[in-house]
């Protein structure tokens, strides 16, 4: 079987995107793999030769701004992205299966509605709406681990920090009368803090209207344990939506660090089931 690889990709407007593709002649579906916010998607280790032996091509995402890609995060931007990437090199009759983890769930169901609806939504610990997963996080005094992984891109962490120490940075008046966007749009890092922090959480994004839209072709795959998003959204609204969910005992964390094997057996199955 010949199999055409992607290693990077050019955009239109010149930002060079790390990206992993493998597209089997006549593929009969494709794989979207969207990593979370700030994630790779070399951290999910897909077995892509499992997936192209059935005739299923894949297409492994990392955003502007994620792994190696260059650029800024811009949620419209990435749709458009990938969009480009799906137009270029898989043929636009394949169906799509859009695995989504943590923000990248929220963000695939943004692409369905904008760009393309796909034939299935697999949601990996997903985060449906952004400003509720920090409210939580505080709430639970879990907050470091979304700060520290912020930190991670600057030199010097002491005004991230003494911002984002409660949420009051979240209300949108507070936010612009204190020109948090500018002020942490010049502390030294590989990205604009203030302008992804407000791209990301000032309004914030919530994709409960995508959800119930595309709630037929959608499945959820939970932790047992989430300190990014409270379970009890997401179930709320599986149950109203009919959305089927499982838990995975194995998934130690928001992170599903130890069941991201048996996680790509169930899609590759998920995949190969008739209709």
């Amino acid at each position: 079987m010949v199999v055409k690889t992607i290693r990077k990709f050019m955009t239109k407007d010149g930002v060079r995107l790390d990206i992993s593709g493998a597209v089997p002649e006549n593929a009969r579906t494709c794989l979207i793999v969207w990593p979370c916010m700030g994630g790779a998607v070399q951290m999910y280790r897909v077995p892509v030769e499992k997936f192209t032996d059935q005739g299923c091509a894949c297409i492994l995402y990392n955003p502007r701004g994620h792994g190696r890609s260059e650029g800024e995060l811009e949620i419209q931007t990435a749709l458009n992205d990938l969009d480009e990437i799906l137009q270029e090199n898989v043929p636009s009759a394949i169906p799509l299966v859009i695995v989504g983890h943590s923000a990248g769930a929220n963000a695939s169901l943004q692409f369905g509605v904008r760009c393309l609806p796909p034939k299935q939504f697999v949601l990996i610990a997903p985060v449906l709406d952004s400003r509720e997963s920090l409210f939580c996080m505080y709430q639970r005094k879990t907050i470091d681990e979304f700060v520290s992984i912020l930190c991670a891109y600057v030199q010097d962490d002491t005004l991230v920090r003494k911002v984002l120490v409660d949420d009051k940075w979240l209300d949108a008046d507070l936010w612009k009368a204190r020109h948090y966007t500018h002020l942490l749009d010049h502390v030294h890092a590989r990205m604009r803090i203030g302008t992804f922090l407000e791209r990301l959480f000032i309004p914030g994004h919530n994709a409960f209207a995508q959800l119930e839209r595309f709630s037929a072709q959608t499945r959820i795959f939970m932790a047992g344990e989430d300190t990014w998003y409270p379970a009890a959204t997401t179930r709320r609204l599986a149950d109203k939506y009919g959305i089927p969910v499982e838990t995975l005992p194995e998934a130690q964390n928001h992170f599903f660090t130890g069941a991201w094997d048996s996680m790509w057996t169930k899609i590759l199955n998920l995949i190969l089931l008739p209709g």
